[in-house]
This record gives structure tokens, C-alpha cells and sequence, in this order.
């Protein structure tokens, strides 16, 4: 018996030894996170995390306290150590990461651009207003609007609310001298570009098949009138839906459109596409927010983006010849040499 309890008395002292081996390591374990989190908080120290080395973590300063422990259960303390350095970096890093604040990236909205060697790009230097003293301005009242408030100071207009490609040929352009049509207004003078905003008042255009073809015979007609002159077509500019109150005056209509003058510029040599929306687009296919009080009529600073854009968005013109002169001279020069041949001949003769 007495052995008995020798034993269990020795079982009972081992027991308690591991016991408080464990409330030792309890208590370093404590400790040192007690630690990390006031050195998280207060910054006095610091886990460094190394991208050559993947996951490297180095741990500050260490208490006193720690020490002592430490040197109590130095075996198990360093294997402690061990496994919770990495788990402390982690911590500290994510700690990081959540504290960080992501500002958000702001992104600029894509340009409405055009693929097509109709299209007029940008060229430089811009020119002044001197490049429009030959140009001719025709359209509705969108292109009435930019002759108010672009501050163009060259130029002739012939321009009228509500003109169109439908019933060109009947519409009435006041003028100093009395009502004329379009037509009579590109008869009496001689340009060298001819700048065309018309479409909007055919978004409500039916059938759509007949569009384009009755666009190509204006613009021929155009150009029979003006042959020496770049006909510059631009694009109808989008629209603000939300403002509008006519429901065939929207931008699935108004990219139609655009479409069909595309085509027509590319299968024209006089004629090229200004694509307006390149500047007045959102990006997304629609006006704007806030460049117009009805979602179709611009205000005076977006006129004047417009005026810029043109600017320097040109084609360089040649000068203008007038072809009367010109069949005139060759004739005179024909004949001139017709009647020196025939009084060669006589001379000969006689």
C-alpha cells in the first residue's frame, strides 16, 4: 500500500508540474497577444511583410515580462513563439487592409467616335474665323441657334425653323431682300464649303428606306449649284429624352439617322462628316445632361464648343474658279490658234 501511494502521490505531482507548465504557456500566449494588440493600436511596433520573401514577419521590441516567461518555459514558450509569429503578421495585415480606405477610380466616359474615312479628324493648327469667310451655313433651327450664340463673325446662313430634307425644295429662307428657298440662296454666290445641320425634323421620317436617297439628291443638287465647294454634313446631334416631349425625337433615331449620313459622305467625294457628338455625346448615346433647357436646342457655351470643334476639324479648300471663265479661256485660246493655222495656210497658198 505504501508503494501505492508513493506512486499516486509522485502521478499527482507530475499532473500538477504539467498544470502549471500550461497556465505558464497560457500566460505567454496572453501576454503576447495582449501585446500585438496594443502595438497594433499605439504603432510602437511594427510587422514588416516582404514581397521577395513571400511571407516574412518580424516582430518589435519585447517586454520584459514576456522575458521572464519566457525563461521559465523556454521550450514551449520558442515553439509558441514560433507558430504565432506568422499567425500575428496575418492579423496585423489584414488589421491593415480593413483600416485602408479604397478611394474610388473615376473613369471618363467613352467618346462617341466614328470609324470611316468620311469622318473629318482633327487637325493642327485650328484655324480662325477668316476660314469660314467663303463657307455657307444651311439648317434648321439648331444651326440658327449656333449663328446667335456661337460667336461666329464670318459666314452666310440660310437657316429656318423646322427645315428638312422632306420639302427642301419648298422651304422659305427669310432674308434682307425677301423670302427665298435654299436653292435661290447657293445660286446667287460662290463658296468653298457648305456646312449642312439638317435631320432632326425627319427623326420622324416614313418610310426610312426613302431617307437616304432623298439626302443624296439634296446634297447632288448642292453641289451642281456649288461644284467647287466641300460640303461638310454633320451629324445630328443626340438628344436629352428625359426633356423631350415629341417621342420620335430620340436617340435610337437620331443614331439612325447618323448612319445614313455616314454612308452618304463616304460615297461622295465632296462631302465629309463632322461628327458633332463627338464633344456633345455623353458617351453613351445620348446629349449631354443640362447642354439644353428642352433637350434639343443648345445653350451659348455648347454652341461655342461647337464653333471650336469645327475649327479644327477641317478640310483644306481650294480656291474657287469659276468654270464659265475658265471654258471661256479655253475656247478663245482654241480659236486663236484655229485662225493662225488658217492664215498660215493662205500665206502658203498665195
Amino acid at each position: 500500500m505504501g508503494k501505492k501511494n508513493k506512486k499516486r502521490r509522485k502521478n499527482q505531482q507530475n499532473n500538477l508540474l504539467v498544470l502549471k507548465l500550461l497556465i505558464l504557456v497560457i500566460i505567454v500566449l496572453v501576454i503576447f497577444e495582449g501585446r500585438l494588440i496594443v502595438t497594433m493600436f499605439t504603432q510602437q511596433g511594427e510587422i514588416e511583410v516582404t514581397s521577395t520573401s513571400g511571407t516574412t514577419a518580424s516582430t518589435s521590441q519585447t517586454d520584459e515580462t514576456e522575458n521572464e516567461a519566457a525563461g521559465t518555459a523556454s521550450a514551449v514558450s520558442s515553439q509558441n513563439t514560433v507558430a504565432a509569429a506568422p499567425l500575428a503578421g496575418m492579423t496585423s495585415i489584414l488589421a491593415r487592409q480593413s483600416a485602408a480606405v479604397t478611394p474610388e477610380t473615376e473613369t471618363e466616359p467613352p467618346v462617341d467616335t466614328i470609324n470611316s474615312p468620311a469622318v473629318v479628324p482633327e487637325t493642327d493648327p485650328p484655324v480662325d474665323d477668316s476660314y469660314f469667310s467663303d463657307a455657307v451655313f444651311i439648317g434648321d433651327s439648331r444651326m440658327e441657334g449656333f449663328r446667335n450664340a456661337s460667336g461666329i463673325t464670318q459666314g452666310a446662313f440660310l437657316t429656318s425653323i423646322g427645315l428638312g430634307i422632306d420639302g427642301m425644295a419648298n422651304a422659305s429662307i427669310s432674308t434682307s431682300e425677301g423670302n427665298i428657298s435654299v436653292y435661290q440662296g447657293l445660286s446667287g454666290e460662290q463658296y468653298s464649303k457648305i456646312y449642312l445641320l439638317l435631320g432632326t425634323n425627319d427623326l420622324g421620317y416614313y418610310p426610312w428606306e426613302t431617307f437616304e436617297p432623298n439626302f443624296t439628291a439634296v446634297v447632288e443638287q448642292f453641289h451642281k449649284l456649288q461644284p467647287n465647294a466641300i460640303i461638310y454634313v454633320c451629324s445630328v446631334i443626340y438628344v436629352e429624352e428625359a426633356k423631350v416631349t415629341t417621342s420620335y425625337i430620340n436617340n435610337d433615331n437620331v443614331a439612325k439617322i447618323n448612319n445614313y449620313l455616314v454612308d452618304i459622305c463616304e460615297q461622295m467625294d465632296y462631302c465629309y462628316y463632322l461628327n458633332l457628338n463627338e464633344i456633345l455625346g455623353n458617351g453613351y448615346g445620348s446629349l449631354i445632361e443640362g447642354a439644353s433647357s428642352d433637350g434639343v436646342h443648345l445653350y451659348e457655351n455648347y454652341c461655342q464648343q461647337m464653333l471650336t470643334y469645327m475649327k479644327s476639324h477641317y478640310i483644306d479648300a481650294a480656291p474657287i474658279t469659276t468654270p464659265d471663265t475658265e471654258a471661256v479661256t479655253e475656247s478663245e485660246s482654241m480659236a486663236e490658234g484655229s485662225e493662225m493655222t488658217e492664215s498660215s495656210e493662205t500665206a502658203e497658198a498665195s
